[in-house]
């Protein structure tokens, strides 16, 4: 039974609601002295060998809810220097475009047949995922990054685990690259 106009309308309130006070809390904090660059630097020391693995936590966890993959590359960066930034912002966003994509995947029903577009266009682009899984998933994450919609559209279709998580280590490098290397300008 799908859930009622109300309950939609409520949970939208909702959601709009914790995004606004997640920003206000965020300017509040930055505009009090409280979050500084040299606070986090002294918080992360104070983590020792754990900054990294909460970090890739919280990167994975953060992606998951719809926090913006691209804003945790750059975090990466100004946390952990370029090197071991990119480590842990393309692997955390590697595994957090995975987690969807394992979970619809294990999910869906084994004989239900694949959903397949049925535009003349759209089934033909389609297509090329059958033929060339790899190259259509390392295309598909050039263009679409770290979109969690891509990973749970995919599950439904017949590309192999394997294809979808090598294309996506492949097609997400250079962005990540990208986004972390271009982060030092702030720095």
């Amino acid at each position: 039974m799908p859930p009622s106009p109300r309950s939609r309308q409520l949970r939208r309130i909702g959601l709009g609601l914790a995004i606004v006070a997640f920003i206000v809390i965020g300017t509040l904090l930055w505009r009090s002295g409280l979050v500084t660059p040299s606070s986090i630097d002294a918080w992360l020391v104070s983590m020792g060998n754990w900054a990294p693995v909460l970090f890739v936590g919280a990167h994975i966890l953060g992606s998951l809810i719809g926090l913006p993959t691209m804003a945790f590359l750059v975090a990466a960066r100004l946390a952990f220097g370029p090197w071991l930034g990119f480590a842990l912002g393309y692997g955390g966003g590697v595994i957090a475009v995975c987690i969807p994509f394992l979970t619809a995947r294990a999910l869906r029903r084994q004989q239900t047949e694949p959903w397949h577009p049925k535009g003349k266009w759209l089934g033909k682009a389609y297509d090329q995922i059958d033929s060339h899984p790899l190259r259509t998933v390392v295309l598909l994450r050039l263009f679409l990054w770290f979109n969690q919609p891509l990973s749970y559209a995919l599950a439904l279709t017949r590309v192999r685990r394997r294809d979808y998580v090598l294309g996506c280590a492949i097609g997400l490098a250079p962005i990540a690259g990208a986004a972390v290397f271009s982060a030092g300008w702030f720095t």
